[in-house]
């Protein structure tokens, strides 16, 4: 049978969404007379307390605008998650707050209040002071991952708006391709895929983003005097690197999801990876999403995966952590891995790597497992096992799943997606599938999930080493 697509899917799932906002146009902060505002949106059924994440914008820190609500965050308030869009001050708009700069740290400080004002109005929205998420594309992907790993950072916490006394701390933020490190944006650009957007000259969004924007100024010419002491360097290379997201990774940091389209030529993936690499050594929670062959922006798929990400942190039941992805955390994965993060442990074509699997959900009950980058079509068989033994020779390389091995279902991928249970299709809950198929979970056992596939139509086993099967990362489990 064939499977929709998993876009298709979940445009139909955001048909409902609200896009009304239930309470617009509230005012969290007024800089200079002029109100910053954000509209808030609540679930339609059930019962808050709700989880809130903010919606950060894009548009070069310099334009965009919290409205309309895009999809990819419309999506979170039909699955029971409040959504705050925000504004934040913009380096365009100097004249509308006369006293306060527009340049960073204003837009961090302006996120980090709106964050304050909200948890000091919980009870009067209806919103859990707990869970508090963020999610952002482009500059709004930036300053979600700062806002998520700036956690207790004095000099970007700021005044906006007061409440002083409410932390401005998330427990889970998504960044979608957002930059990181200002003074390498241009030379993280490869070609291929290219370049469309500079930042190094003096009127880029980058410039204007620190303030170093005069003639004769610009990144470029800052990153020149990286080493320089003399003034204005010293003060201007401090303000890029308190932008960088990486630069306050540590070990207390909440989960991340950081996706980036392989081919983005307005944001260079390199930033992302930059990002991530700092995450991993600070042993900090990161998800990896190496989007293939996407630009600057992602589909239905990723925002799935979004979704997932958000409704496992606030209602989840299972712990699950993603491993066997050939970066440091994962050395407990038992197989023999190669790569870089997101590859998995047997990817034997070039543009296969960066196939993914990441799993969440919310109760036991609907747990879900999607594999994102295989090739569009591709067959997949989900497997399950409990990494006991030494894992097994399988294809070309070695799986990271040891002990009793169990294929949890064959799913035909769609536009290089695939994700197993699908209840519209008639699919079982990942411990049923389990059951049926005489493996059944004992209350708190820990089972390893991976997703192995094939590039062509050839059988599936056996594979002679360096042939067509492929498999994703390895995602642990622990079943309540």
């Amino acid at each position: 049978m064939l499977r929709p697509s998993l876009g298709v899917v979940l445009l139909a799932v955001l048909a409902s969404a609200q896009t009304v906002p239930t309470h617009p146009n509230l005012a969290y902060a007024n800089l200079g007379g002029t109100d910053l505002e954000l509209d808030l949106y609540l679930p339609t059924s059930g019962s808050g307390p709700f989880p809130v994440v903010l919606w950060l914008h894009g548009g070069g820190w310099s334009g965009g605008s919290r409205f309309p609500l895009p999809e990819e965050a419309a999506q979170l308030v039909e699955l029971g998650i409040a959504v705050a869009s925000v504004d934040y001050r913009l380096t365009r708009d100097d004249v509308l707050y006369p006293g306060f700069p527009v340049t960073f740290p204003a837009q961090i400080h302006d996120v980090k209040g709106a964050v304050r004002w909200l948890r000091a109005h919980a009870t009067q929205y209806g919103l859990d002071p707990a869970r508090f998420g963020a999610f952002g594309r482009s500059a709004g992907g930036h300053l979600a991952a700062l806002l998520a790993t700036s956690g207790g950072v004095s000099a970007l916490e700021g005044t906006t708006g007061g409440n002083a006394s409410s932390s401005s701390a998330v427990q889970a933020a998504a960044d979608w391709f957002g930059p990181t490190d200002v003074l390498q944006l241009d030379p993280d650009f490869t070609d291929p895929p290219g370049q469309l957007a500079w930042y190094d000259p003096p009127g880029s969004a980058a410039s204007h983003l620190i303030g170093f924007d005069q003639p004769n100024e610009g990144v470029g010419v800052l990153r020149l005097h990286v080493d320089d002491p003399n003034a204005p360097y010293p003060y201007y290379l401090a303000l890029a690197r308190a932008a960088n997201p990486a630069t306050w990774a540590d070990v207390n940091d909440p989960p991340l999801l950081v996706a980036h389209g392989s081919e983005d030529t307005t944001v260079p993936m390199h930033q992302s990876e930059r990002l991530v690499a700092a995450l991993d050594a600070a042993h900090a929670p990161v998800t990896w999403v190496r989007a293939l062959g996407y630009g600057h922006d992602l589909d239905g798929a990723h925002a799935l995966t979004v979704a997932l990400f958000f409704r496992q942190r606030f209602f989840g039941a299972c712990e699950v952590e993603s491993t066997c992805a050939a970066h440091t955390p994962s050395n407990v994965c038992p197989c023999g891995n190669v790569g870089g993060v997101g590859h998995g442990c047997a990817n034997s074509l070039p543009w296969s790597d960066g196939a993914s699997l990441v799993a969440g959900g919310a109760e036991a009950s609907s747990l879900t497992l999607q594999a994102l980058g295989v090739p569009s079509t591709a067959g997949c068989i989900v497997l399950q096992g409990d990494a006991t033994t030494t894992p097994l020779a399988w294809g070309d390389g070695q799986r990271c799943l040891g002990g009793t091995l169990v294929r949890i279902a064959y799913v035909q991928a769609q536009a290089g997606a695939a994700r197993f249970p699908e209840p519209a299709l008639g699919d079982p809950p990942i411990q049923v599938r389990s059951a049926q198929r005489g493996a059944p979970i004992p209350p708190g056992a820990t089972r390893h999930y991976q997703v192995h596939y094939r590039n062509s139509a050839t059988a599936f086993c056996p594979a002679p080493a360096g042939g067509t099967f492929n498999a994703t990362n390895a995602v642990r489990v622990v079943w309540p």
